[in-house]
């Protein structure tokens, strides 16, 4: 089995910066297509203008959280590599939660954007992969993976919201394994502590 991804395609969402950013980096020089996927389009551009002109590298530029949007990726990744063979879920948002104050949100908001967006790309990513699956012989056909954190399995009373969202996120990872394994495609999550990402400076500036 060759573990080299040269030649390969990939997407990578929070490719704007932090982890999301260097996994997308390193993928272009082991010689993956890949495309950089991020709400911020400013800074997507600004972190990719050194390498934007290779022919294996593309940008998308939408909120993920639209199903619409979700749709548009897929067929601009098609339009310009021709298939998928990886799907890197790097896109996730940190915030505090009240565990006194049944008004606040950001359970909803974390949900959606850390466990509902990972979700709904994957299963549009996974039936892509399918179909190659289905034309080509490989024991293999397809990558996803889930970037969590080690909040999922230690407990922060002020990162309430955050702790259930990536608890929620490695369920889902376990779950989408058995469910494609039959399919050719890999699912595996990947717990990372804290990064001072850009997200995570302006995160921090919000609720000092």
């Amino acid at each position: 089995m060759s573990f080299s991804i040269d030649g390969k395609t990939a997407i990578v969402t929070g490719a704007a910066n932090g982890i999301g950013l260097a996994i997308a980096r390193h993928f272009v020089e082991q010689g993956a297509n890949v495309v950089f996927a991020d709400m911020d389009e400013k800074r997507l551009k600004k972190e990719i203008e050194d390498i934007a002109e290779q022919e294996n590298v593309t940008y998308f530029a939408g909120d993920l959280r639209e199903r619409l949007t979700v749709a548009n990726l897929l067929s601009a990744t098609v339009d310009a590599f021709d298939q998928i063979d990886i799907l890197i879920n790097a896109s996730r948002q940190v915030m505090p939660t009240d565990a006194f104050d049944h008004k606040d949100s950001s359970i909803e908001m974390l949900f959606e954007q850390n466990v509902l967006t990972a979700l709904r790309l994957s299963q549009a990513v996974a039936k892509r992969m399918k179909q190659q699956f289905e034309v080509r012989d490989d024991e293999c056909i397809g990558t996803i993976v889930n970037l969590s954190s080690l909040a999922a399995q230690r407990a922060q009373p002020e990162l309430l919201g955050y702790s259930v969202s990536t608890a929620a996120l490695d369920q889902m990872t376990r779950s989408l394994a058995l469910a494609y394994a039959g399919s050719g495609i890999r699912v595996n999550a990947v717990a990372f502590a804290s990064l001072m990402s850009a997200s995570l400076q302006a995160t921090l500036k919000e609720n000092p």
